[in-house]
């Protein structure tokens, strides 16, 4: 069976204090599904920023509180499925889409063989203008990241959801291992790209010749990075090695690169392996 995006997929994005500009890539995907919910975790109202946007085609859902977007997620996803959305597409507020990029994502996922079979698409994602050219169109993966993601309304009603507990973090990974746990796959679509801004870029050189690109986040970003990976590995233990090279891949980012607030950051991933040996999950206490 086909998708009807204007029928069948309702996005959902989830704002955390939006700019002005972020507020402004809804319109890159509103006029091409059927509804968007907005999902904002801010302590203050920004309904101010979609003065102008046709009500019909957006609900807006003020939190008052940052609950994470596990929990944001969840309540778009619950809203989107009340408009009998068959497939949501989840947005960040620092993801957009040029047109014919969407167009051809939906139409490549129409192409796939097996619809039924996918609890999860994904497009490639653009952090620094480089496009990377694949040969294949599809691909299976482990785990891909929430922007962009095109997620069945029946997987998230079989998995009951993201996890709320991980907070942020590792939030989009789980939810895909848990898809593939029950039988549905994780594809990529390898001809669609979507524009996303990923933390900081960051340049250095390494001994003052390598040099050397990489995503910098907050120090605290790392305590629920380090926490929660090591959770996924105890969840299902048939990924551990998959979370052990990402883990191993983040120390070394920090031990390598971090020349800003590198003592900061280790206290925060032995905060977070800590806190997973005492089994203490949700937000940063």
């Amino acid at each position: 069976m086909q998708v009807n995006p204007k029928i069948d997929i309702v996005a959902v994005v989830v704002w955390y204090n939006p700019t002005a500009e972020q507020a402004q890539n809804i319109q890159s995907y509103i006029h091409d599904v059927h509804q968007i919910i907005v999902v904002d975790n801010s302590a203050a109202s920004n309904s101010h920023l979609l003065d102008g946007v046709d009500k019909e085609l957006y609900t807006y859902i003020p939190l008052n509180s940052n609950l994470g977007i596990a929990t944001a997620l969840n309540k778009g996803c619950e809203e989107a499925i009340k408009l009998n959305a068959k497939w949501i597409l989840t947005m960040d507020q620092d993801s957009h889409w040029e047109r014919e990029q969407l167009l051809s994502y939906f139409d490549l996922i129409n192409s796939f063989p097996n619809l039924h079979d996918v609890g999860v698409f994904s497009p490639r994602q653009i952090y620094n203008g480089q496009l990377v050219k694949y040969s294949q169109a599809y691909e299976d993966k482990i785990a891909v990241m929430t922007s962009g993601c095109l997620i069945s309304a029946k997987g998230f009603q079989l998995t009951k959801g993201f996890r709320n507990e991980f907070f942020i973090d590792e939030v989009d990974n789980e939810y895909c291992m848990h898809i593939k746990q029950l039988g549905m796959r994780v594809i990529i679509v390898n001809h669609a790209y979507l524009i996303h801004q990923l933390g900081e870029l960051r340049v250095i050189k390494l001994l003052g010749i390598w040099r050397k690109e990489y995503i910098d986040h907050a120090p605290f970003r790392f305590y629920y990075m380090v926490r929660n990976n090591l959770a996924l590995s105890k969840l299902y233990p048939c990924y551990k090695k998959f979370n052990q090279r990402r883990l191993s891949k983040i120390i070394k980012r920090v031990v390598l690169y971090d020349n800003m607030h590198k003592s900061e950051t280790l206290k925060m991933c032995l905060k977070g392996w800590w806190d997973f040996k005492k089994c203490i999950m949700g937000p940063l206490r």
